[in-house]
């Protein structure tokens, strides 16, 4: 299911080999590039070149300013280990260990999840930090991102929500 949005920025990033198509998107998951300057031309050489990545491996991603990128778009990401066939991976430029992100970033996530929960009829249960996912040890999307407070946020954003579980 693809559906081109206005508001969403589409810079031609390339990529080292074809990218192949989501099917069933089952989770969104919303992360930091936890280094602070970062945009996505930045994310996507070290993603190329230090990782060895055909490409940004977020779907989206959200510059400090707000701006929404696409990354990889509606294909298969590379952010997530054994959720990424089944998610759609939004990062947001910022280390939220020692940051808050911008109220344009918030604003922009708020306003991509929403799109995303309507076009994959998913619930707000299904936005996860990538710290919640099992086996994952690390802070991301940052300690100063508070998933059960965004995920609320969601629900006053959206008056049409209604709880899918």
């Amino acid at each position: 299911m693809k559906v081109e949005t206005g508001w969403i920025k589409d810079i031609n990033l390339s990529f080292n080999e074809p990218l192949i198509a989501l099917k069933d998107v089952m989770y969104i998951i919303v992360h930091h590039t936890e280094e602070i300057g970062w945009d996505i031309n930045k994310t996507q050489r070290f993603h190329q070149d230090q990782r060895g990545w055909s490409g940004i491996g977020y779907n989206f991603f959200i510059e400090e300013n707000g701006e929404i990128i696409k990354g990889r778009g509606y294909h298969v990401g590379a952010h997530a280990y054994s959720y990424n066939e089944k998610s759609i991976g939004i990062c947001l430029a910022g280390n939220f260990d020692l940051h808050t992100p911008s109220i344009e970033q918030l604003n922009s996530l708020t306003k991509l999840c929403i799109f995303l929960l309507h076009q994959y009829n998913l619930s707000t249960t299904h936005i996860l930090g990538h710290r919640e996912l099992k086996g994952v040890t690390k802070s991301c999307p940052g300690k100063n991102f508070n998933m059960g407070q965004f995920r609320e946020s969601i629900k006053t954003e959206w008056p049409n929500y209604k709880d899918k579980e």
